[in-house]
């Protein structure tokens, strides 16, 4: 009796823990799919779950493209009651019979759905129609370094909520893929059909012979769909998949006659020089810009290269880093190379410059054609300070003699002219008056010239009093180059060396900064180059004195030692007690 007792209660007090196990469900909206379509998939909980679901069974078959959750507690006479819902929007990954494994909370599964996946291709006249993408190369075979053009359209006949294309990435060769532009959108048909087009396009240059391989491109969108069986007052979202076929390019190699020439496989490229069209003025010593530019249809700029032109031995040449730049059109990129070159020209006259060629391969004609600049004849005109100095001095053997008034009265007896015996007195002592008047015109004009002549010509100094100017004027001319330095200057300190030049040699042009690098040894041969770069070079760094200034005190600092070499003619001539500064 007592056991029986005992047995009843504990039946008791079980049934309310049996009464709150969680019930779990596994619906899906559909049990028949096609290869590229989703379904949802409702994991239902009544009760509380003992654990997270473990949807680790769905990997093997299945993909997770969205996850969502919605919970729910109820009170009904007192009594609590929770519920769960998890949304799963799954695709599978391939076809054939599927399964939805066994879903567990814990201790609490569902049961399998088995799920048939067919593998109808999508075409304009299924239902899988309503959304296609396709994928195409052209050309199907080329050259190593040539351009591929890759098409990626996508077509749909219904609204787009969503989407996400995988970008290609080519295997099997050593290649380089650059997206075109922006997409392209336009309406076209297939089959009867209208489309809304979405198109993308990418270059691709494949760098060694071989098989390009592009994989499968993915496309991942989510469409509006007939109503939900689960709830049949609102529209559901779809999401869709479609897959494009692999392709394959064959890449051939490079022609075995490419010898020492660029490798510019192009279907057009031109070269052209503004010098040809609007030939330069051209001055000794003054810089001039030469612009060269390169244009290659099916070639990245960055496959362009730099422009090395030849110029007159005498000439300087600072080139600038080339500008490059890409453009797009129907046929693919365009790549621009622009090459600026400041050339300065360092003697007078007539110049021709050489031509300027450049081999390319037109990948249509599949032969080798040459872009060729014409020589280019200039004029050079004389620098402005190079000019012979005006002679102020007054002429002397050359130079044009008033004539003698008086000159007129030795004409012969038969030339002079016939006067009256009968003439006047004031007019017998006219002559004498004008005669003196002359004369002492004549001596004034003398006076003149002569205190003209004294003024312009320098005075006769001694030896030591020259010695000492010219030490004056050099130590000037050496602290303006030091100010110029120490202010960052380069065009002050251009004319200082200049000015220096003049005073140093007086009886020759002045010298240029590359005639004296040339004579000088380093370092001061190599921050005249600097500075020459940075007055001639476009976009060259800030000129920094510091540099010259160390230069030149080193220069002056070597003089005292006899068994340096002088990189730099002395500033100062050596004095009795003097010491550079």
């Amino acid at each position: 009796m007592v056991k029986r007792t005992f047995c009843i209660i504990l039946i008791l007090l079980l049934s309310p823990l049996s009464l709150l196990a969680a019930q779990v469900s596994a619906v899906a909206d559909r049990d028949r799919i096609g290869a590229g379509e989703s379904l949802q998939l409702e994991l239902r909980v009544q009760g509380s779950a003992e654990d997270d679901p473990d949807l680790r069974p769905l990997d093997e078959n299945w993909d997770i493209l969205n996850r969502s959750q919605s919970k729910q507690m109820q009170i009904i006479n007192g009594k609590i009651s929770h519920s769960l819902v998890i949304s799963l929007a799954l695709m599978p990954r391939h076809t054939g019979e599927l399964e939805i494994p066994s879903i567990c909370f814990g201790s609490d599964c569902t049961i399998p759905l088995p799920i048939q996946v067919s593998d109808a291709t999508a075409t304009p006249e299924t239902e899988a129609g309503k959304l296609l993408l396709e994928a195409e190369v052209t050309p199907r075979q080329a050259l190593a370094g040539s351009q591929l053009l890759l098409t990626v359209r996508v077509l749909h006949r219904v609204d787009l909520a969503q989407a996400s294309l995988s970008d290609p990435q080519p295997q099997g060769v050593d290649a380089e893929i650059q997206k075109l532009g922006e997409d392209h959108t336009y309406e076209t048909r297939r089959n009867g059909y209208r489309y809304q087009a979405v198109e993308r396009r990418y270059a691709l240059f494949a760098h060694q012979a071989g098989t390009l391989q592009i994989p499968a491109l993915q496309l991942d969108a989510k469409v509006a769909t007939t109503r939900s069986s689960f709830d049949p007052f609102s529209r559901s979202i779809q999401s869709l998949r479609r897959s494009t076929q692999p392709i394959d390019i064959e890449i051939s190699p490079i022609p075995g006659d490419l010898g020492s020439r660029e490798w510019l496989p192009t279907s057009n490229l031109t070269l052209e020089d503004d010098w040809q069209t609007h030939p330069p003025q051209l001055r000794v010593g003054e810089p001039a810009t030469r612009t060269l530019t390169l244009s290659a249809a099916g070639l990245l700029s960055a496959h362009l290269p730099e422009l090395n032109i030849a110029v007159p031995t005498d000439w300087k040449s600072y080139p600038d880093q080339p500008n490059r730049s890409d453009a797009v059109d129907t046929d693919g990129v365009i790549g621009t190379l622009q090459q600026k070159i400041a050339l300065v020209p360092t003697q007078p006259g007539e110049v021709e410059l050489p031509a300027i060629d450049l081999d390319w391969y037109d990948t249509r004609a599949q032969q080798w054609r040459r872009a060729h600049i014409e020589p280019l004849r200039v004029s050079v005109a004389p620098a402005a300070a190079g000019t012979a100095p005006v002679n102020l001095a007054p002429q002397t053997a050359s130079s044009p003699v008033a004539p003698d008034p008086l000159k007129s009265h030795n004409l012969p007896a038969s030339q002079q002219p016939h006067l009256e015996t009968t003439q006047t007195t004031s007019s017998a002592q006219f002559w004498p008056w004008l005669s003196l008047i002359l004369a002492l015109g004549w001596l004034l004009s003398l006076i003149f010239f002569w205190w003209q002549r004294r003024q312009l010509q320098p005075r006769k100094m001694s030896k030591k009093q020259n010695n000492q100017l010219k030490i004056t004027q050099e130590k000037d001319a050496y602290n303006a180059i030091l100010t110029a330095a120490n202010q960052n200057n380069p065009k002050a300190a251009r004319d200082a060396l200049s000015a220096w030049s003049r005073l140093h040699w007086p009886g020759s042009e002045p010298w240029d900064l590359d005639l004296m690098a040339k004579n000088c040894g380093d370092p001061l041969a190599s921050e005249l180059r600097k500075l020459g770069q940075a007055l001639y070079a476009k976009n060259a760094p800030s000129w920094r004195g510091e540099g010259l200034t160390e230069a030149l005190r080193h220069s002056l600092q070597s003089r005292t030692n006899p068994s340096q070499q002088e990189d730099l003619p002395s500033l100062y001539p050596a004095t009795k007690g003097s010491t550079p500064k």
